[in-house]
């Protein structure tokens, strides 16, 4: 007969039935395990080949979790804290939209599920393994994983040592109404389920995880300053309760557009922001992507890029009344973000502007096409910058990338290679540092093989 390894378990294996609104761990495959396997060692006569399958099967799994989210430490605790912060039920999602602001019958309900949890969390598998005479040593508190520093979700989840905190919290001896407190604040905070676990989202009837979204930051992109400043005041404004503007950012191609709302993300994240992207035709579901996010407790940024209408196209009509001037009010914790190479988004002839054909009343018909950039409190213009600017987005371009070609020599190839390829932008120059850092590695003493660097007909 093979005896409990633990005072805390029961016949009725970890005895989490006593949850009320963590149910849904009770379905999670690794705890279901976990559970069996201590009924197996409560049951009379069982083989010990069946209960090492049952160990060594819970243990694969946990090491997969370990990799898949680059843990370090204890890997139950690690799994059953993930588990936790990752649940989404009527508390965690209270606690994201309003902190420990609660109805009196929710906080004691929570405080039921803590005692379980915290139980579930000191659930000791090394007693289990020794008794079993089984290996113990991947349980060890200092299980390490390779590469946690250059993982960037690992860095989200990680990042405020939030989740060290509630681990410690859990590991000593605090009372249910501290471990409430700390959990709320961090639902609050770091939102719950699918919005802990990812910041840049598509939309497919549903939100849809984005894990490995474009890290540019705003300090990469070089210039635009006065842009950037208007959309870090906007943006600021949003996450921080307040009233902020849908905003259409429009220029010449390469610019930074894009990257310039991409970079608030990786600005903001950490302070509740959320992107959702959307291509033109999902605009028409922007009803349901509202109903979805006004539940939410965290910001959202609806982020189009490159929106434009040709004439024939007349969805735009649909897609006004669900920017601006429906019944359904746009929630507060969202606004929207669109990039175009047209300030007024929809294709213009000159026939717009005098009679022509059948049309009568042909102002009416200009104003429509117009009023559809009006739902944008605030338009940002980015223009391709002169000589002199391009010059200087290089140059400092060249500095963060230690580019070593001496200033006059990388200006001569990059005013030769604008030429020959898109004109001046700033991805124009970020093309160009990235071909000469392909091609003129520097070697030991800084210095550039130039034997690859002398443009030909105008090309590197």
């Amino acid at each position: 007969m093979l005896n409990r390894g633990s005072d805390n378990m029961s016949n009725d294996g970890l005895n989490l039935q006593r949850l009320l609104l963590y149910r849904q761990i009770l379905e999670d495959a690794t705890i279901r395990k976990a559970q069996e396997l201590v009924l197996m060692m409560d049951t009379p006569g069982q083989k010990l080949r069946s209960v090492e399958k049952c160990y060594y099967d819970m243990l694969q799994s946990l090491i997969k979790a370990a990799e898949r989210n680059q843990w370090n430490g204890d890997l139950w605790k690690n799994y059953v804290l993930e588990l936790v912060l990752n649940d989404e039920n009527i508390f965690s999602l209270a606690c994201e939209r309003s902190g420990e602001k609660i109805s009196a019958g929710l906080y004691q309900s929570a405080l039921n599920d803590i005692a379980v949890l915290k139980e579930l969390f000191n659930f000791n598998l090394l007693e289990i393994a020794d008794e079993l005479g089984m290996n113990t040593s991947v349980f060890s508190l200092n299980f390490q994983n390779v590469g946690l520093e250059d993982n960037l979700r690992s860095q989200y989840i990680f990042k405020c040592n939030q989740f060290h905190q509630l681990k410690e919290l859990f590991t000593q001896d605090e009372s249910p109404q501290a471990l409430l407190s700390a959990l709320a604040e961090f639902y609050h905070v770091a939102g719950c389920g699918t919005m802990r676990k990812f910041h840049a989202f598509s939309w497919n009837k549903g939100l849809q995880g984005i894990g490995n979204h474009d890290p540019v930051m705003l300090d990469d992109l070089v210039g635009y300053e006065y842009q950037k400043k208007i959309l870090l005041g906007n943006t600021e404004a949003l996450i921080s309760g307040k009233k902020a503007n849908n905003i259409l950012l429009y220029g010449e191609r390469g610019t930074g557009k894009s990257s310039s709302v991409k970079a608030l993300l990786n600005q903001f994240g950490d302070r509740g922001l959320r992107m959702i992207e959307l291509s033109k035709r999902q605009l028409l579901e922007l009803p349901d992507i509202i109903k979805t996010v006004s539940k939410r407790g965290l910001y959202f940024i609806i982020f189009i890029d490159d929106l434009s209408f040709e004439e024939f196209e007349i969805d735009y009509k649909e897609i006004k009344a669900g920017i601006d001037g429906s019944l359904q009010a746009s929630p507060d914790n969202m606004i929207l973000y669109v990039t175009s190479n047209r300030r007024h988004l929809i294709k213009e002839n000159w026939s717009d502007r005098k009679p022509s054909g059948e049309e009568v009343h042909i102002s009416d018909t200009y104003q429509e096409k117009l009023s559809f950039a009006d739902r944008f409190g605030i338009m940002i213009s980015y223009q391709s910058p002169n000589q002199e600017e391009y010059l200087q987005i290089i140059n400092e371009l060249a500095r963060r990338n230690k580019v070593a070609m001496p200033p006059k020599e990388l200006e001569k190839y990059a005013l030769q290679w604008e030429r020959k390829y898109h004109g001046r932008s700033g991805r124009t120059a970020q093309q160009f540092i990235t071909h000469i850092m392909a091609s003129n590695r520097p070697n030991a003493c800084g210095t550039l093989n130039r034997t690859q660097v002398p443009l030909r007909d105008g090309g590197l």
